[in-house]
């Protein structure tokens, strides 16, 4: 919210979920939020857009996640293949992908027990989506999966394989 006061403060033409990005990224952290902010602002050329966000903290596109959460939902593992294999072959962040994971099952498992809450998240719809799709136990246990799958890269033998492994888990 600070950091969405500062813009509008300055004027500067932000996406909630570029903000949303920053703020995840500071861990908390006002000073790091304001450094990354700054940092946004100029690679951004003066605006705060969510690609350019997540291009610039490395973060994965949410639409790989929503391929991984789509093919779990439709029990497609051929699919979960394929989206290890295309991480893996752009050269895209493992770590980055399931901590996406992780808050997009967080999201989902807080609009099953609060529904009113899941009209915050920008993408409410897909939320919601998958909030009726899945069950409350299996999304728990996605989550797990998925935050020990992170831990998981650190020993794995390469993080394509360690990502991949934790998709055949989900």
């Amino acid at each position: 919210a600070r950091i969405d006061a500062i813009l509008e403060a300055e004027g500067v033409s932000r996406e909630p979920a570029a903000v949303a990005l920053i703020a995840r990224a500071a861990r908390g952290s006002m000073r790091d939020g304001l450094s990354l902010l700054d940092q946004a602002i100029a690679y951004g050329g003066g605006e705060v857009r969510e690609p350019v966000v997540r291009t610039m903290l490395g973060a994965i596109d949410r639409g790989h996640v929503y391929r991984i959460v789509d093919a779990l939902v439709a029990a497609d593992g051929a699919a979960l293949v394929a989206a290890a294999d295309h991480v893996a072959a752009h050269g895209l962040s493992a770590a980055s992908a399931l901590d996406e994971l992780a808050s997009l099952f967080h999201r989902i498992a807080v609009a099953q027990v609060v529904p009113a809450a899941a009209a915050n998240f920008d993408d409410a719809a897909r939320v919601e989506g998958y909030a009726k799709a899945m069950t409350p136990e299996s999304v728990q246990l996605a989550y797990q999966i998925a935050a020990q799958g992170r831990a998981d890269l650190a020993i794995a033998p390469d993080e394509s394989t360690g990502f991949a492994m934790t998709l055949l888990r989900l």
